[in-house]
């Protein structure tokens, strides 16, 4: 799989479980809607991912933050660069990581 990185095709490979090819199939779909938008793929999944651990390992309720097509400007822009994003109450603060790293 020339252009992904090289844990998912280790992680996904000959797994043969349903259940890991479905997990697969989400994880690409979810990555590919990142690099249609531009969006700094690390970053976003970061940002997701600790919005869910800030939710009691729930989806927080409102999603549209995640959906690059629902982002403000301000945080699509934040997305793409790789900076954490701060929205009141979705993301606690990230440090440096993530800074300038391009996932894509």
């Amino acid at each position: 799989m020339p252009g992904w990185p090289w844990w998912i095709a280790k992680n996904f490979y000959g797994s043969g479980s349903q259940c890991s090819g479905q997990l697969a199939a989400t994880l690409y779909s979810l990555l590919m809607t990142a690099r249609l938008w531009g969006l700094n793929a690390r970053t976003w999944l970061s940002a997701s991912l600790q919005a869910c651990g800030d939710n009691a390992n729930r989806a927080p309720a409102d999603l549209d933050v995640f959906l690059p097509w629902a982002m403000d400007e301000q945080r699509l822009a934040a997305m793409r660069a790789g900076a954490p994003a701060r929205q009141a109450g979705v993301m606690s603060s990230m440090g440096n990581r993530g800074q300038g790293i391009d996932s894509s």
